[in-house]
């Protein structure tokens, strides 16, 4: 996968599109921390030391995790706890995922944390994206994860690697998560207090599969309205079933915004206007006369998985 570095991603704490998310996903655009983001993540980890350092119990942080929630830990052990939390989940099965996969999830993961809600340091993010920008793709089994409370099994695996632990997939060739971080030039991670929990708990792999689902989605939309198009100028068929006006009373807004893109696509047609003369046929095939409001429904579902995804 080529890596591009011209024009990066640039992540601010702001939502991302998801053609920004198959960008970096499939076809390697860089990914870079903006100013915004690095002053959120500062003012993050500045609020969770001085958490810590009141000695109140803070769950995940200075405490064990569900049933060991009640028992205290101690500050020379925060490191250790975070560490053994990935450890412990990183349990998946079965084949690997896909590379597209695993890196959609990496970037949803980065640009969540941009945010500044989970109190890791600015390092953690900057090494997410140095495996993006190098092309170090974590090997994360494809099974094990119940998205309930977070793909935990997925983002442990895959966050392994910045420990030097795991396996990756670099330039079709799979190595341990150690070696690889030798030849992008990087040192293992030693992560900070709760910043294992802020790794794993997460739903950023079904968000990342989900975005790109929906750029295809996208394409296959737009595919779908230019082949009926072809077909209906093929077939000799009338346009006059696509009047602006049939769906400005209907208010429909997706059905109209596919009659709006066939009305474009069969403009300049040298065909349809042989349907006005002399034609004995009183009307064109149900399939065609019905074809933007089967897509029109389409697009009104994307619209609103996408609203939900992004």
């Amino acid at each position: 996968m080529p890596h591009r570095q011209t024009n990066p991603l640039i992540l601010t704490g702001d939502v991302l599109s998801f053609f920004e998310i198959e960008h970096v996903a499939r076809h390697g655009r860089a990914v870079r921390l903006g100013d915004d983001a690095r002053a959120r993540l500062e003012a993050s980890h500045r609020a969770l030391e001085l958490a810590i350092s009141g000695g109140e119990p803070i769950y995940g942080v200075n405490t064990g995790f569900g049933s060991f929630a009640r028992r205290r830990v101690e500050l020379d052990e925060l490191t250790t706890v975070q560490r053994n939390l990935l450890r412990s989940h990183a349990a998946g099965v079965g084949p690997p995922m896909s590379e597209e996969t695993v890196r959609a999830m990496l970037l949803l993961l980065a640009a969540s944390l941009c945010r500044g809600r989970s109190g890791v340091r600015v390092v953690v993010v900057e090494r997410i994206l140095d495996l993006l920008n190098h092309g170090l793709t974590p090997l994360v089994p494809s099974i094990g994860s119940v998205g309930a409370s977070g793909d935990l099994a997925p983002l442990a695996h895959a966050c392994l690697v910045l420990l030097g632990e795991g396996e990756v997939v670099y330039e079709g060739e799979q190595i341990s998560g150690r070696d690889a971080l030798r030849r992008a030039g990087m040192e293992p991670l030693e992560l900070g207090p709760k910043e294992g929990l802020a790794l794993i708990n997460g739903t950023h792999l079904m968000a990342g599969e989900a975005a790109l689902a929906l750029a295809d989605a996208d394409r296959l939309i737009d595919a779908a309205t230019l082949a009926t198009a072809m077909s209906i100028d093929a077939c000799r068929a009338t346009d006059a079933f696509l009047d602006e006006r049939v769906y400005e009373a209907r208010n429909h807004d997706g059905p109209a915004r596919i009659a709006s893109r066939l009305r474009q696509h069969l403009s300049g047609s040298e065909i349809i206007p042989s349907h006005r003369e002399n034609d004995p046929r009183v009307q064109d095939p149900y399939s065609f006369r019905c074809c933007a409001y089967v897509l029109g429904a389409a697009l009104d579902l994307l619209g609103f998985v996408r609203d939900k995804v992004e």
